[in-house]
């Protein structure tokens, strides 16, 4: 028989850290909603949507924290990601008296809140660069990474940036005559986490953020803050790689070093003394690491023990569309992981293409919604997927981001007029699906996207086994990913059919039950029907969740994978 990996179960008999539990939801600030008519989304837009994610009735999504991509002061050479003040809010986004409000209003709804905190790097205009950037002898020159040319003049070596465009990671600054660093855009210099003051100084940003009353971080590329001490150059091999690649017994010289855990230890530690919502240090805040790496095993470095709580899966989101490869990229992190380590699965991001343009239409969108919001892990909702937004890259000539992502970032579709993200000509045009695509148009369709993301959510929250059973995939026929979630007194059957045509899926390796009870499904009219399992009949696309109510097949044929 096979051997499976699999995840025991976590239920001890109460609830565990509540980012455990949560679902998560993302919201690009800038493409939210608009409170003032300027075309650009704030605060104070966000906070008159809170109720649309979550107001305590079955009208709302149902989620239980929100993750605020970055508001703070920035030229927008990345849009926000170059930042020139981390301890204000940038005046087109509102006020620090916005955000507070906007803090106490999400905690009045049981919403928990997480800022992006981007420690790699700073804006040009940060007060800290443009002091290291006036002399070589300026108290601050070390805050960031300089480097004299080589000896033909060019770049100190032959790190890329992560942006194509952007070319050498290294820009020659006129003033002192030697480079700089930057990962990203010329106008993102590194910071120098080898330099104490800059640890000090980052230190009081965390403090500053959480007596503000935040409940965690989402720590944007956290393999990246330290670099080679030496500065040197990559391995040939590795020579054209702009992000993580993984070559057994090589080693990118610019990211994933092993002193960069001794920084997350850090941000853990002044985490851990804070205490959560409710006054307990069980509840207490979080850090929810982007770790772009390849590798499983590396990646596994990042979560769990001292460092951060939970990492994003990044290769969860570049599967193809096939049962084998979701299964596959899955069953491989938990297999690495260590014991008591908890993932977060991500369909979409800021940074990354909309399920339904990704993997083709609505109908595998809802199949892969029902897989991430069924999974052991932590599970995040990128704002607009909820209602099935597609991507609407802008026509040639008017892009407006430095690595094509302006597709994913369109203002959220709150009606098919587009007045409800604001009066304004908004900063980047609506998709053209905005007529079908709209919370408006889905509000009270229970056939709706938006109708399946309220009920996988709410289903979640009730239950024990997908929120902290354990896990463990079966071998099935055909395209399809099926596994099963336990807990005490429940077992679930997940089961997906990645096809577009009707298919029985049968299970071997375990004797099923005869029989089962649909809880959930994509399609219409099936929830709450018995269905045969021995195989299961699926329609094209269908993903359902099916309640075992004979005997358990986990005591049948028990894995022996490694537990995770």
């Amino acid at each position: 028989m096979t051997t499976h990996p699999q995840i025991p179960p976590q239920d001890t008999g109460g609830p565990g850290p509540w980012w455990r539990e949560a679902v998560l939801y993302q919201i690009y600030p800038r493409s939210f909603a608009d409170s003032n008519g300027d075309g650009i989304g704030d605060l104070r837009g966000i906070i008159s949507r809170l109720d649309h994610l979550r107001d305590g009735t079955s009208s709302s999504l149902g989620v239980d924290a929100i993750w605020l991509s970055p508001f703070y002061p920035s030229p927008q050479a990345d849009f926000g990601y170059d930042i020139s003040d981390y301890q204000d809010v940038d005046p087109v986004y509102g006020t620090l008296a916005d955000f507070d409000e906007l803090v106490v209003e999400a905690h009045r709804r049981g919403l928990r809140v997480v800022v992006d905190l981007v420690m790699n790097h700073t804006s040009t205009e940060h007060a800290w660069f443009v002091e290291s950037r006036s002399s070589r002898t300026n108290p601050k020159r070390n805050w960031y990474i300089w480097a004299d040319p080589a000896p033909d003049g060019g770049p100190p070596n032959n790190w890329l940036s992560a942006f194509e465009k952007c070319g050498p990671a290294w820009t020659l600054d006129p003033t002192t005559g030697q480079y700089y660093l930057h990962s990203f855009t010329p106008g993102q210099p590194d910071l120098n986490w080898r330099e104490p003051a800059v640890r000090e100084a980052m230190r009081k940003v965390w403090r500053f953020w959480l007596n503000r009353g935040v409940d965690g971080f989402r720590a944007d590329v956290a393999h990246r803050l330290l670099k080679d001490e030496q500065l040197r150059d990559n391995p040939p091999e590795l020579a054209l790689a702009r992000r993580h690649v993984s070559v057994p017994g090589m080693r990118q010289r610019q990211l994933d070093l092993p002193e960069v855990h001794d920084v997350l230890r850090e941000l853990r530690e002044v985490l851990d003394s804070y205490p959560g919502l409710d006054g307990s240090m069980t509840q207490g805040r979080f850090v929810l690491g982007e770790v772009p790496i390849s590798d499983d095993a590396r990646l596994a470095e990042y979560f769990g023990g001292e460092g951060m709580h939970t990492v994003f899966h990044i290769a969860f989101w570049e599967q193809p569309w096939e049962g084998a490869a979701f299964r596959r990229t899955v069953d491989g992190l938990l297999a690495a992981m260590r014991p008591g380590s908890w993932p977060t699965y991500a369909l979409a991001t800021h940074d990354i293409s909309r399920t339904v343009s990704r993997f083709g239409g609505w109908g595998p969108a809802r199949a892969a919604a029902v897989i991430m919001l069924t999974l052991p892990g932590t599970p995040c909702v990128y704002y607009g997927e909820e209602i099935g937004m597609a991507d609407a890259p802008p026509p040639a000539g008017l892009e407006r981001d430095v690595d094509g992502r302006d597709g994913q970032r369109t203002p959220m579709q709150w009606d098919a007029s587009g007045k409800g993200f604001g009066t304004g000509t908004p900063w980047l045009a609506p998709g053209p699906d905005a007529g079908r695509a709209n919370v408006e148009a889905q509000r009270d369709d229970p056939a709706s996207m938006l109708a399946l993301y309220r009920r996988l959510i709410r289903y979640r929250g009730g239950s024990t086994a997908l929120r902290r059973g354990g896990y463990r995939s079966l071998d099935s026929s055909g395209d399809s990913y099926v596994y099963l979630r336990q807990a005490a007194g429940e077992l679930l059957l997940v089961a997906v059919n990645f096809q577009r045509s009707p298919a029985e899926v049968t299970v071997t390796g375990v004797e099923l039950p005869a029989a089962g009870r649909i809880e959930l499904s994509t399609h219409d009219g099936r929830a709450g029907a018995t269905v045969p399992l021995r195989p299961l009949p699926l329609g094209p696309l269908e993903a359902v969740v099916v309640r075992l109510t004979d005997e358990d097949p986990t005591t049948a044929a028990p894995s022996k994978g490694p537990a995770a």
